[in-house]
């Protein structure tokens, strides 16, 4: 187990992770994402003391459903693509990034227990390598 400073993480259960098309989250696509990043999957957990807590990850979904982990383009883009590929290695969803199908496999996701870092004012979903502000 790891501590933060003091704080002692605490424990979530994934009740809901789903992808969805970023036009169909905002009405214009957010300033820093890539004209290649039209994906987002979204993650939403319940920690143990009742509050809720979410983090979204952005990437580009192929066709059959997978996505590219070593994405061309600016080093922000690579980032949040490696980022993704962490969480889902942490959770032995795949060790082949390349060959999951992010689309069906994010409902494997469901009922996971993830660990959230409490720092200072934030409280961060735990992605190994990373942290994953909120």
């Amino acid at each position: 187990m790891f501590e933060v400073g003091a704080m002692k993480p605490i424990s979530a259960v994934i009740e809901e992770a789903e992808v969805k098309k970023i036009s169909d989250i905002f009405n214009k696509k957010p300033p820093g994402l890539a004209f290649n990043e039209t994906d987002a999957l979204i993650v939403r957990a319940k920690m143990e003391d009742g509050r809720r807590i979410g983090a979204t990850f952005y990437f580009c979904m192929k066709p059959d459903g997978t996505f590219e982990e070593e994405p061309m383009g600016r080093d922000a883009v690579k980032f949040r693509r490696h980022r993704l590929a962490s969480f889902l290695r942490y959770f032995n969803l795949t060790e082949d990034i390349a060959e999951f199908n992010i689309k069906d496999g994010a409902k494997e996701l469901n009922g996971k227990i993830v660990q959230v870092i409490p720092d200072e004012d934030n409280l961060a979903i735990y992605v190994p390598g990373m942290i994953a502000y909120v």
